[in-house]
């Protein structure tokens, strides 16, 4: 049988894969990718979990399907930035950054990044770890945990093969227990409100983050949480269509969705700081969007306004 065409997008957003991770749900992930035609493909963090390199690194036939896929969508024209999270912060030394823009040409590595959205909004793109007060402040701690949860996860899985239905998620217990942890954490520590204020310093209206394994949206005044959520536990992405639609694919609850009111790009040019120049080597990469003291790159989708669905 074969299979449909991709559906062309303006923004894939995909985070937390961990492959590497046993528990990595590669094989899913690679049939969600392959659903989509992306201009720009933004891996939010986590996407390798360097953390199992030297303790349970699983690498599979999936995950190298997923490489050559990766591989293939920037030869189709897909533009591929990748943030650096707290599982793949080799990513953060310049060394790791060389090696990979020698190997992959149309890939931008970086600790942030701004992109604008069909109607003129811009988003701060990030991981998320720099905001959490456990990793910040205890990451031993963090890596601690990290042996619990396999643990977990493990037990999970062999119940769910055991005892449940097979259509259902094989890591649901876990992922309502971590969402409690995750949500009593982000009390405690102001994880959101932290990164939004991060984000209006940098000038930008909305975040888009991964890290806590928690898909969401959440609307303010003219403000936007969207979290990318994971592929351990929940099977997400975040897709902004052709038409400026923002959605919130779960495979495992309904989607949500975020549609954006069209910007005043003008006006908004205009509230930007006068220092908010861009680097000699990202002149022309995009209007409006400068650089911020975390190093940020400018990621500017075409603006190709063809609708899809």
């Amino acid at each position: 049988m074969q299979r449909p065409a991709p559906t062309p997008v303006r923004t894939l957003f995909v985070s937390d894969v961990h492959l590497g991770c046993k528990h990595s749900r590669a094989e899913e992930f690679l049939a969600f990718l392959s659903g989509f035609q992306p201009d720009s493909l933004y891996l939010v963090g986590d996407f390798i979990d360097g953390w199992k390199v030297n303790a349970g690194w699983h690498w599979t036939q999936a995950c190298d399907d997923v490489i050559a896929h990766l591989i293939e969508l920037t030869n189709r024209g897909t533009r591929i930035y990748y943030v650096a999270g707290n599982h793949d912060a080799f990513l953060r030394n310049s060394a790791f950054q060389s090696g990979c823009l020698a190997a992959f040409p149309r890939l931008e590595v970086g600790d942030e990044f701004v992109m604008e959205t069909l109607g003129g909004w811009r988003f701060l793109v990030t991981h998320g770890d720099r905001f959490d007060c456990v990793e910040e402040n205890a990451q031993w701690l963090s890596k601690g945990s990290t042996l619990l949860y396999d643990a977990c996860l493990s037990l999970n899985r062999w119940w769910h093969q055991t005892w449940l239905s097979h259509d259902r998620n094989p890591y649901g217990g876990c992922s309502v227990l971590k969402d409690r942890v995750k949500r009593w954490i982000r009390f405690v520590s102001g994880f959101e409100n932290k990164i939004m204020e991060h984000a209006k310093q940098n000038g930008c209206d909305g975040v888009v983050c991964g890290h806590i394994h928690t898909p969401d949206i959440v609307s303010g005044d003219n403000t936007w949480y969207c979290n990318t959520g994971d592929w351990v536990e929940n099977c997400t992405g975040l897709v902004e269509r052709k038409n400026g639609q923002i959605q919130l694919i779960r495979r495992y609850d309904e989607d949500m969705f975020l549609q954006l009111p069209q910007r005043n790009v003008n006006a908004a040019c205009a509230s930007i700081s006068q220092q908010d120049v861009l680097p000699a080597s990202l002149e022309g990469a995009g209007k409006c969007v400068g650089p911020t003291p975390g190093g940020f790159v400018v990621a500017n989708t075409p603006r190709d306004y063809a609708v899809s669905r």
